[in-house]
C-alpha cells in the first residue's frame, strides 16, 4: 500500500504517473464512501493514500526541473 521514496525512485516515468492514478482513484473511493455516510475498515488508509500521492509528486516535480 504504501509506497518508500525509494521505490517509487525505481519506477519509471510512465509506472509512476499509472501509480498516482491508481492512488488518486482509490483516495476518492474512500472519500465518497465516507461521505455517503458509509465507513471504513482502516481510518489511517487516508493519510497513507494522501502521503504517497505526495510522494509520488514530489519525486515527478523533481525530475521536470532536473530535465
Amino acid at each position: 500500500m504504501v509506497m518508500k521514496i525509494k521505490d517509487i525512485r525505481k519506477l519509471t516515468s510512465e509506472q509512476r504517473k499509472s501509480r498516482l492514478d491508481q492512488y488518486r482513484r482509490e483516495y476518492m473511493n474512500v472519500k465518497a464512501q465516507l461521505s455517503s455516510g458509509g465507513s471504513i475498515d482502516d481510518p489511517g488508509k487516508i493519510s497513507e493514500l494522501k502521503r504517497t500521492i505526495a510522494r509520488l509528486l514530489t519525486i515527478q516535480k523533481e525530475e521536470e526541473q532536473n530535465k
